[in-house]
């Protein structure tokens, strides 16, 4: 790392200076984000882009805050910032920004300090970068949500990420296999039952101001798919989200909201998209006989594919697309979130 600035190494000495408002907000967002890209920051925060930037640099340099980029060939990726020192926590509910700092943020940030994230990415600790890379996804989701909000005619109510939504299991019946020639015969199990997990990557809240108040509050689950997970477990989860929420409906006790209008699934590409709507019919999730509007799905393109006319990601730009029409049911029905009836009919039409 030739000359004086160095991006990628801190000072030898932390650098000292007054915390601003800007620096507090800089903190308390990356706080509520978890792993938040620089771009993003600079548009949650306000202001002036590059003084946000060299207050994160400067905040970095203090050591309140890390970050990580992915490498190139030629070049790294924008700068991704977490917290790792628990000093950020005491400093915000010093400075009146948070009412207490409770064990889970501190188990978290301290988790973080741990794992070294920076190192990882630097290293490419192949794991670590799967675990950031699908991190990243829910941090562009709460963004959109957020920033796209002030657009549209809702509000994000809730979010939730993380250990809050780990625990829950549900009992489905066992599956048996029996073979026929060449073929395999799925069929559930009348008595013996097993335990899966339902843990989603987040669960959201919108709230809608214009409509009666026993309605303006929507729930949505959000998975956030990368491709890597086979289809066998893929079919266990959509599975276990259907018998959890449709059949037994214990999301009302496990995280107290009902009822759940979807659960979002965001995967890579239209053909894992198209593979993954065929299972929600399958006979052992949903059944190719019946309807359920449970399962959403959109691809990562329609968020990251820069617009024409520039060369950002579209959901810099654009961050209300996440409530236009780009969620598909196996039906290839087209729905907006904000939409309070499904489509009674098929579509015709092909993923965005």
């Amino acid at each position: 790392m030739a000359g004086g600035f160095k991006k990628f190494k801190r000072p030898d000495e932390p650098r000292r200076g007054a915390i601003s408002d800007r620096d507090l907000d800089l903190l308390e967002t990356i706080l509520n984000y978890r792993f938040c890209a620089a771009s993003e920051l600079a548009r949650l925060v306000g202001g002036n882009e590059d003084v946000t930037f060299r207050r994160l640099r400067l905040l970095w340099e203090m050591r309140l805050i890390s970050r990580f980029a992915f490498a190139g060939i030629h070049t790294h990726s924008q700068f991704y910032y977490y917290l790792d020192n628990p000093e950020a926590l005491h400093l915000l509910f010093d400075r009146g920004r948070l009412k207490v700092v409770d064990p889970q943020m501190l188990e978290e940030v301290k988790g973080n300090q741990q794992r070294d994230y920076a190192t990882a990415a630097h290293r490419h600790s192949e794991g670590q970068l799967l675990f950031l890379r699908h991190e990243l996804m829910l941090s562009r989701l709460h963004f959109m949500l957020e920033q796209g909000a002030k657009s549209s005619s809702c509000q994000l109510e809730a979010w939730r990420q993380g250990a809050v939504l780990q625990g829950s299991k549900v009992e489905v019946p066992v599956i048996k296999s029996t073979r026929s020639g060449n073929t395999y015969l799925w069929q559930e199990h009348d008595v013996q039952t097993e335990r899966l997990p339902v843990e989603p990557d987040a669960l959201f809240t919108l709230r809608f101001p214009d409509r009666p108040a026993e309605q303006q509050l929507v729930h949505f689950c959000y998975e956030a798919d990368r491709g890597t997970m086979n289809m066998t477990d893929m079919m266990k989860k959509l599975r276990s989200y259907y018998h959890f929420i449709k059949k037994q409906q214990k999301h009302k006790q496990a995280f107290g909201v009902h009822p759940i209008r979807a659960v979002l699934i965001e995967t890579t590409d239209e053909d894992r998209a198209l593979k993954l709507m065929e299972l929600v019919h399958h006979p052992l999730v949903v059944g190719p006989d019946r309807r359920s509007a449970l399962f959403w799905f959109t691809i990562t393109p329609q968020f990251t594919d820069p617009q024409e006319a520039s060369p950002l990601p579209r959901y810099l730009d654009e961050p209300e697309i996440v409530f236009e029409q780009i969620w598909v049911l196996p039906t290839r029905a087209k729905l907006r979130l904000g939409d309070m009836e499904n489509s009674p009919s098929p579509s015709t039409l092909p993923l965005p």
